[in-house]
């Protein structure tokens, strides 16, 4: 093969790459949506090797239709939101919440949507 077909290839995969990465970067900051659910458990998970980085994971229970739903909580610079530990600390096992939230679940990719708001539901009794 030679260095010019080599050097296309090479640059092909990066530009390949580079709008793959946008593309879900937009994803995750669109498609708002709006879920009522029951908060069954949440975690913190970290990752990352050259940083210590983290998100935080809801696990819920919507009643009315009986489905699990895991929605993340991150900060989201696009939609100003710079207080995920806040929301995370806010959000308590076993109550209800409307949750807004933005981007897609794509499991394969282990992509969750993103909380941007909350509000607990008021039971009755």
């Amino acid at each position: 093969m030679s260095k010019k077909w080599a050097l296309f290839i090479a640059c092909a995969l990066v530009a390949a790459i580079a709008l793959y990465s946008a593309g879900l970067s937009v994803l995750q900051t669109v498609n708002e949506r709006t879920f009522t659910v029951r908060v069954t458990d949440k975690l913190r998970v970290s990752y990352g090797h050259l940083w210590n980085t983290h998100k935080y994971l809801i696990f819920t229970m919507d009643d009315a239709t009986d489905t699990v739903q895991v929605f993340e909580n991150t900060d989201s610079a696009p939609r100003l939101k710079f207080n995920s530990s806040d929301f995370f600390a806010r959000i308590q096992v076993g109550k209800t919440y409307t949750f807004t939230t933005i981007g897609l679940r794509l499991p394969f990719l282990s992509l969750y949507r993103n909380i941007i708001d909350m509000e607990l539901v008021e039971e009755v009794d």
